[in-house]
Parts: structure tokens; sequence; C-alpha cells
């Protein structure tokens, strides 16, 4: 009997594509072919078991420890051959940070098995994890996800690319083995055509199975939906001309089968040549036709209404748009090609928002007179303008809780008329926020084990991220970092409002501190302190402790999730 953690009932609060779209997502075994075997349905991802003659090939742990023990679980019932390759395709979460459902830490260090990976992979995981962005990531991410929303018809319906992106447990192995263009190997006696495919990552990377004829396209092809050629969860640009071009790479293997990281299986060599020409003529189409405009002058707010994808592509099965939407990938591709500068020099400094809400308040009869419209387009089923009128209000006033009820109720309709996921839940939950509700960070996923497992220098140069400018502009001093569990030593270096990170331990400190790699993760996950640290013992110090207060007075500590606010500003 098959589940489906997507919800996939009608009602009259979620857009009737979007039900159906939940009704592709039930968790299921598919067989591929012979030897190849693709688990749909069991997070955000999906994870293939490629079955050789003396062990398995896996490919995208997805996104949870507990989702990839089930996975894992459902394909013993296959086979209990021994796993001896894991392959990441890209730094995403959902293709990583579930491995250890698989695969344990001893097997790797003992050559059992191979973690694989892109070259850069580790370098791009860092900017979006401990060393990166990660706390403003994790609350867009949220967002977008709907990880605060019930599931159900006035909440979350399903995640575009697959059912939920639910995560209670993260795991992290570095690789063992990379790629730089390609690498054929052949594990367990399967033949493989492993290449960089840059794309919805700049890491990304394919594989060919030639003697399965089979693709597996990790996420060039984002499943059964129009790409995120931006999400609005925030992303470093991706290049729609190196996205459609990696597809034609695809294109020239002529596949039998193609086995993506998101969503169902396609077999039959016409079936699967359609996808990947409709898929790339819809990112070129997008693409061209964006630049085509905007050298015409044309700017975000116009080139929305202009580029639309043609009848062949919009109505074809795997290009609705559930994930990305044409509209906001419009809107990143003129940021990425030129800059947010749309050339009208009034933006260049303008008003302060509070001001300027202020005073367009002002100008439309008062606060009084404002709310009374957004009240009336409310009710007229105007959701959008009743939006844009209260949020002058509450950028005036935070507390005006009758604009931020009416700006709830106007999210939350717009929200039920999307057809796009990722659009629903930020709306959904914009609308909580608005209404002063509480998100239960209960539960939330533990990332313990992905920032242990990150090396001790990205940790300690991740602190300069954290480094408060104005408490370090006459400071000038050195701390050094021994590790004793993993052997190695570093220096941080504050110098006027910078932190300069020193691969090597300086021949010169001021302060010198000995702690555990793995503690330092705590700390910098918000787990553990300073203080903490220094009364248990579990951090040393050698040196003045005047020099080692006055050094970490300078950072700030991590801000929690509640208090990062994306919609009541």
């Amino acid at each position: 009997m098959t589940t489906n953690r997507a919800y996939d009932k009608p009602a009259e609060t979620i857009h009737p594509k979007l039900t159906e779209h939940s009704r592709k997502m039930e968790q299921k075994i598919y067989k591929v072919t012979d030897n190849y075997f693709l688990a749909v349905g069991y997070g955000i991802a999906s994870s293939h078991m490629i079955v050789g003659a003396d062990g398995i090939i896996i490919i995208d742990p997805i996104e949870d420890v507990g989702k990839c023990r089930k996975i894992n679980e459902d394909f013993r019932k296959i086979t209990d051959k021994p796993i001896k390759a894991v392959i990441h395709t890209h730094n995403h979460a959902d293709h990583v940070w579930g491995v250890k459902g698989f695969v344990s830490d001893e097997q790797v260090q003992s050559g059992q098995c191979e973690i694989i990976a892109h070259e850069t992979m580790l370098a791009n995981f860092i900017v979006s994890a401990t060393g990166g962005i990660g706390a403003i990531l994790g609350v867009r991410s949220a967002y977008t996800f709907g990880n605060y929303l019930e599931l159900g018809p006035e909440g979350r319906v399903n995640n575009g690319i697959g059912p939920d992106v639910l995560m209670r447990e993260a795991s992290l192995i570095l690789p063992t083995l990379t790629v730089k263009d390609t690498l054929d190997l052949e594990i367990a006696g399967v033949k493989m055509h492993i290449f960089w495919v840059p794309s919805e990552c700049d890491d990304e990377i394919a594989v060919w199975f030639p003697d399965l004829e089979v693709l597996c396209t990790a996420e060039v092809i984002q499943g059964e939906t129009f790409p995120n050629l931006h999400t609005i969860r925030g992303t470093r640009y991706r290049d729609p001309k190196q996205w459609y071009k990696s597809i034609d790479v695809l294109r020239t293997f002529g596949a039998r089968f193609m086995a993506p990281s998101h969503g169902r299986p396609v077999s039959g060599r016409k079936n699967v040549a359609d996808i990947l020409t409709a898929y790339r003529d819809a990112i070129q189409f997008v693409h061209n036709q964006t630049i085509r405009y905007m050298n015409q002058g044309f700017t975000p707010d116009e080139l929305v209404d202009l580029v639309k994808l043609p009848e062949h592509l919009a109505g074809h099965p795997w290009l609705g748009e559930f994930y990305g939407t044409v509209k906001h990938c419009v809107r990143e591709i003129y940021t990425g090609e030129i800059g947010w500068f749309e050339g009208d020099p009034t933006t260049l400094d303008p008003v302060a928002p509070v001001e300027s809400a202020a005073r367009h308040v002002q100008l439309m009869g008062g606060r009084d007179q404002v709310v009374a419209e957004a009240r009336k387009a409310l009710d007229a089923g105007d959701y959008q303008w009743a939006a844009e009128l209260t949020t002058y209000t509450i950028r005036v006033d935070k507390n005006d809780m009758q604009s931020r009820r009416i700006k709830a109720q106007a999210l939350r309709q717009l929200g039920f008329k999307t057809l796009n996921s990722n659009w629903r839940c930020w709306y959904l939950s914009s609308a909580i926020e608005l209404e002063g509700g509480q998100f239960d960070f209960s539960g939330k996923i533990s990332g313990i084990g992905v920032a242990r497992a990150l090396p001790a220098e990205v940790k300690v140069e991740a602190m300069g991220l954290r480094l408060a400018a104005e408490r370090a502009m006459d400071v000038h001093m050195t701390m050094g970092f021994h590790f004793p569990d993993v052997d190695t030593s570093y220096g941080l270096e504050i110098r006027r409002g910078i932190a300069q990170f020193h691969p090597r331990l300086p021949d010169r400190v001021d302060i010198a501190v000995t702690l555990d790699d793995s503690y330092l993760a705590d700390i910098l996950l918000g787990l553990a302190s300073w203080e903490q640290g220094l009364k248990s013992g579990k951090i040393k110090v050698d040196g003045d402790m005047n020099n080692l207060i006055k050094f970490f007075s300078c950072f700030e500590k991590p801000r929690a999730p509640k208090d990062i606010l994306l919609t009541l500003r």
C-alpha cells in the first residue's frame, strides 16, 4: 500500500492543478529497469539505487537521516548487497544530508564505501551552511517550503518537486573521490560516466549508465514542473544559458530511461527526448525573450507581463509552474545580467522606507483612509491591492493590528489561489507572522552532524561573519585556536573591524584557546557558549583572560530564527 506525504485531496482553498500535482508524489520504489530503482515520495528529492555484481550504488541520499533509513529499509527488500558508493549530485541539503541513513563514518573511513561528488561541492555547501548565510537562508527556506504550516487544505500541500522537505536529523560525510569535468568508473561491476553539468548548481554532476541505458539527470531536470531558474528562498545567480546547454549535453546520450533526482522516472527514448527538449527550450525561451525585451528598455515590472511561455511549452506536462514561475525567474534574469539598478537615478538613494511610507499615507488622506480603502479592496476580492495598501500603514506602525489582519487575510487568499507551491507557502507563512502567530520551532532539524563534519578551518573562518565591526574598530589582536581532536591549529586576527583567518598559526598570538572541533560547532550553532566552555573545562586558555574577554566581546551571538521577521517590517 502506498502513502503520500503530500496533501492530495481537493479543496476550495487549493488550486485544482496543485491537488493533481500532489497525486504524482505517492511514496513508491520505482523499477526504472533491471538493477536500477528510484525511491520517490519519501521526501522532496528521490534516491537512486543501482544494483551491481557484489554491491550497490546510492545516488542522492535525501534530506533527512530518518527518511533515508526508511528508503534503505525498503531498498533492502530488493537486495541485501553492501553499499559500495554514494554519489552526491550537488551540494543542496536534499541530496546530501541523509547520507548516514545509508552508510556510517566508519564504513567510509575503512574504504568500504566511496563518497563521490564534484570537486567544488564542499566549498559551495559551506557558503550556505554554518560558514556562510545559513541563518537567513534557514528562515527563508522555512517560509518557502511551508515548514511552519500544517499539511492540509489551508496550509502546506506539496513542495512542487516533492511532497515535503521536513527534516529532523542532518548528517554529512566528506567526499573521498571528486569529479572535475568527467570521470569514468566501474564500481561493483557497474560502468558509470559521471560528468559535470552546471545548472541549478555550479557543482551539479549527472551520471550515464551505458550498460543500463539509464541517464541520471540529477536536478538538471527538476521534476514535473517548470524549473526554479531562481528560487525565492534566495540563491546565487543560476545562469539559464549554462543550464540549457547542460541539458543539451544530456540529450546527446539518447537515453532509453531517465531517472531524475526529483519526481518519477521516464521510460522510452522518444519520451525522454521530448521532455529534455521541451525543458531546455522553455529555459532558453524565457532567457532569450527576457534579454530581448531588456534591450528594448523594459524593466522587471514590465517584463513579467511581456515574457510568457508559448502554448506548446506552457501546456507541456513537465512545465507546469508548481515550483518555478516564469515571473519570478524573469526578474532574476534581469538582476543577474545587469544588476538591481533599473536606470532611474531616483532609486539610487531613495527616501528611507518608513519615511517614504509615512509620506505616502499622508498624501492618501491619512491612516484611516488608507485602511478603509484596503478593506474595500479586500471585500471586493482585490487581494493584491489590499496587501499593497496595508504595507504602507504597517511600515509606519508595526503594531497596527487592523492593518496587519487585513494584509494577512489578503495574503492568505492569494495563497489559496496560486498554482505555485513556493508562493503558496510564503503567502500563508507571512499571514501567520502578520497575525502574531507563533511558529513552532520544536522538533526543528538538528544540524549538529553537518556542522561537526565541516573542517575546523571553516568554522574558525566563519566566525568572521559574526564580527560586530562597530565593536572592533579600535581592536587589533590575534587568537590562536588549537584543536587536539583533529590535530590542527589556526589563527584569527581582529584588525579594526575585520577578522582575518590565518590557515597557519601565527608566530605571535595575544591569546590561545584549546578546544575540540565539535565544541566549536556547537558554539556556532548556538547550542553552547564560550562562557559555558570555560566553566566546564571544555575550553582551555593560554594567556591573559582579559584578552580573551576583549576578543570574544567583538562577536555577536547567533540570532534565533523567531527573531528574524520577513514580512513585518
